[in-house]
């Protein structure tokens, strides 16, 4: 009778261990490029798959770009450089030895390195917006003429405004308002 005590008790272990495992299983944490995703959030997508692998819309700097927007901004951390060099680097494109790595160079730094390869006006599709030789942003000029824009940056509180920090994205009409600075120079990076 021991025996068969001792015997249930040991089943009814292993049976509870296994659903703690299975349970376990269901909240482990997949993370996707910075996208952090959860078994079961997973299973809801569209085939089971990440929406690069089924939309014909798919941009993976658009995608990095919306992945990484609302950062709070912190000096040395995810200046505007940073965060674009990064973004870039998610999305597969890895600029750092072409314009100097982010890190140690500054805007005006990238500026001088790439003076040679810079345009006026902004290219069709994305390129990097260097703006005034103080701050740089992602910019998208589609086939209709308007204008996606992706930075990282900090507003000091101004009389008239509260302070704003963080990654944002803008959307414009047509390309001339996007065009933020009166010295703005392009990089057409992906040429």
């Amino acid at each position: 009778m021991k025996k068969l005590i001792a015997f249930l008790i040991l089943a009814a272990m292993a049976v509870c261990g296994i659903a703690a495992q299975n349970s376990a299983a269901a909240f482990a944490r997949i993370d996707l490029e910075g996208q952090s995703m959860q078994v079961f959030e997973m299973e809801k997508i569209i085939g089971g798959l990440p929406r690069c692998c089924h939309d014909p819309e798919y941009d993976a700097i658009e995608d990095k770009c919306l992945n990484n927007k609302g950062q709070r901004y912190k000096e040395g951390v995810n200046d505007c450089d940073i965060w674009v060099e990064t973004v870039l680097k998610q999305a597969g494109t890895d600029i750092s030895n072409r314009w100097g790595p982010a890190s140690s160079t500054s805007v005006a730094g990238h500026a001088e390195i790439l003076s040679g390869q810079l345009l006026d006006q902004p290219p069709l599709g994305w390129s990097i917006e260097i703006i005034d030789g103080g701050h740089v942003a992602l910019i998208r000029v589609k086939a209709d003429g308007s204008v996606d824009l992706y930075h990282q940056g900090v507003n000091r509180r101004t009389p008239t405004t509260e302070k704003w920090e963080g990654s944002r994205g803008y959307q414009y009409s047509n390309t001339r308002n996007a065009c933020w600075g009166d010295k703005s120079r392009f990089w057409d990076f992906d040429r």
